[in-house]
């Protein structure tokens, strides 16, 4: 062989190492490219699920301490509120000294047949500290007469249990009344609740839309 076929034939041989590592190079784009795109997904759902994590934990809390709906069932608060109403409630103010008479608040059932678990929904009467008592049809505060304009016509108040009709209200308890006197079990029945008792005031009726407004 002369020295020009020898030189032919490394430059042949680099010519095709050379072009076998552009190959292997190529090869290895695709699997690399895969590999990236799988790490950006996985980082796209993980930032998802903790954004969606996150907005659920907002949402129980705010329901739980700030904001949330009651349905109100029985007709103890008619006129002002019907059974099936739909109502938004608060539940901070009365963290604050929030509560006042004739607010319409909801609280723990004191009931002895129902589950602690569950609402009712009455208005403030007494304020802690007030003398309250329930005689000729109407509710004395400290001796003087109560007005009522939120009860419908003719409805009187009577007592239903002697030793609730005069009482003189603790320094964190509240005498809570139905606005359908005759037909709702209230501090009359069960006696004074305390303000741990009371789980948040009522904003405004949403549902039905025909009674949209503030109670």
């Amino acid at each position: 062989m002369t020295r020009e076929h020898d030189n032919s034939i490394s430059a042949l041989n680099l010519e095709l190492e050379a072009s076998s590592g552009d190959q292997t190079e190529i090869d290895n784009e695709p699997a690399e490219s895969s590999a990236v795109r799988a790490d950006q997904q996985r980082k796209k759902f993980f930032y998802w699920l903790r954004f969606i994590l996150l907005w659920l934990l907002i949402g129980i809390l705010f329901s739980q301490f700030v904001l949330q709906r009651n349905t109100v069932f029985g007709e103890s608060m008619l006129p002002t509120l019907h059974s099936h109403d739909e109502l938004l409630v608060e539940k901070v103010s009365r963290f604050f000294g929030g509560i006042s008479r004739g607010d319409i608040v909801t609280c723990k059932s004191l009931l002895a047949n129902s589950d602690r678990n569950t609402n009712i929904v009455k208005r403030v009467i007494g304020l802690p500290g007030e003398h309250i008592e329930i005689k000729d049809g109407h509710i004395y505060i400290d001796n003087q007469i109560l007005p009522e304009d939120y009860l419908a016509d003719g409805v009187t108040t009577e007592p239903f249990a002697d030793v609730f009709q005069n009482v003189r209200l603790a320094d964190d308890q509240y005498y809570i009344l139905g606005d359908n006197r005759p037909h709702s079990q209230d501090s009359r029945f069960f006696g004074p609740v305390n303000k741990n008792d009371i789980t948040g005031e009522v904003l405004f009726c949403f549902y039905p839309f025909s009674r949209f407004g503030i109670p």
